[in-house]
């Protein structure tokens, strides 16, 4: 075994401790802190600063708020209901159902034409108060009707029957003076008797329950400018006492005729 290398310097050291070498004053030993074999330092941990996170609080989410604008709602149309037609007639569908008209015209008169009819009342065995043959402004020829719409015509008119069909007729002739232009309504009925009967137009088969009328359909030499005429046909089912309540703008007549088989 080899000698540990220090033994000849503490020897030395001892020696010269004895012979008084060196200082008289014994240095002052160092104090060197022993340690406890099997003992723990004890340390004095310093805690950190406890530090408390607050969660932030979430920002309220915005609302959106939809203005919602009502949807505007068109009204329909009024229309106003076709008249019923009088039994055994069918329903005019305006202009365009004038004999001459059709296919050419559109539209048909406003309903404040269409006014209650106000047809004389004729009793049991009384005599038909035929309208009075007078002129009309312009003209030439009888005409009935106090105007401005006259029948170009007198009274009786004499019907005649029509094929394959139950309702007999008469060409009678409209004219208008030149100051009205506006538009023209034609119905009509029978007096006397039951008061049942009605008055057709038109060359159909089943007639038309009225008459409406507004472009010439035809122009006569010597009638005056800006005159408008309509040639018809008067539709009734037997002969007997009639009346046509003729309507316009600015009027309302009613002229009686008799009819002749």
């Amino acid at each position: 075994m080899r000698e540990p290398r220090f033994w000849p310097a503490l020897l030395v050291a001892a020696a010269l401790a004895a012979a008084g070498c060196g200082s008289s004053t014994t240095p002052p030993v160092a104090s060197v802190p022993v340690a406890t074999i099997g003992s723990t330092p004890s340390v004095t941990a310093t805690q950190p600063p406890t530090t408390t996170t607050t969660a932030p609080t979430p920002a309220k989410k915005k609302t959106k708020t939809t203005t919602t604008t009502p949807t505007a709602t068109t009204p329909a149309p009024v229309t106003t209901p076709a008249p019923v037609a009088p039994g055994g007639l069918s329903a005019a569908t305006g202009y365009g159902s004038y004999d001459d008209c059709q296919g050419t015209c559109s539209g048909g008169v406003p309903s404040s034409l269409r006014r209650p009819l106000h047809l004389p009342k004729l009793g049991a065995g009384g005599t038909c108060p035929v309208s009075s043959v007078g002129t009309a402004v312009g003209y030439v020829g009888p005409a009935l009707g106090s105007g401005p719409v006259y029948v170009a015509q007198a009274s009786p008119f004499a019907v005649n029957s029509f094929i394959d069909s139950t309702w007999d007729g008469a060409v009678v002739t409209w004219v208008a003076v030149p100051s009205y232009t506006g538009p023209v309504l034609i119905r009509g009925g029978e007096l006397g008797g039951s008061g049942s009967g009605s008055v057709g137009f038109g060359e159909g088969h089943v007639p038309e329950d009225e008459l409406q009328l507004l472009t010439a359909s035809t122009k006569s030499s010597g009638e005056p400018a800006g005159a408008r005429e309509w040639p018809s046909f008067t539709r009734v089912l037997s002969a007997g006492c009639y009346a046509y309540q003729v309507d316009g703008t600015s009027f309302s007549e009613v002229i009686v005729f008799q009819a002749t088989g």
